[in-house]
């Protein structure tokens, strides 16, 4: 099946993101960028997973009326944080169940108020 990737802090996998997208444009400057952010405060293993979990959410598409969008907001990294994901593949290819991570993203999404 494949080798499970360990959930990690939902705050650390936002400020990640946070340093990938402050930092220069390519995997391995992302890479780097969030190594250099979290490094004194995450451990290694931390670090693996916060970016195969970055990955699998960034390949994460929802398709709507035929367009393909890309849902990410707190709720969304919530779920990435804890959804189950598994590394499979020679070239640890990574993806959530679509199904498991939409029922986390809700769970974590804030009801909309009226009034």
């Amino acid at each position: 099946m494949g080798e499970p990737v360990r959930e990690v802090c939902a705050d650390l996998l936002i400020r990640a993101n946070s340093a990938a997208e402050d930092g220069p444009r390519g995997f391995e400057n992302a890479t780097v960028s969030i190594i250099n952010a979290l490094s004194r405060e995450a451990s290694t293993a931390d670090l693996v997973a916060i970016s195969y979990r970055l990955q699998a959410l960034f390949g994460l598409t929802i398709n709507l009326h035929g367009r393909e969008y890309k849902l990410i907001n707190e709720a969304a990294f919530k779920a990435a944080a804890t959804c189950p994901l598994v590394l499979r593949g020679a070239f640890g290819e990574v993806e959530f169940d679509r199904e498991e991570f939409l029922r986390l993203a809700l769970s974590f999404a804030e009801p909309a108020g009226n009034g």
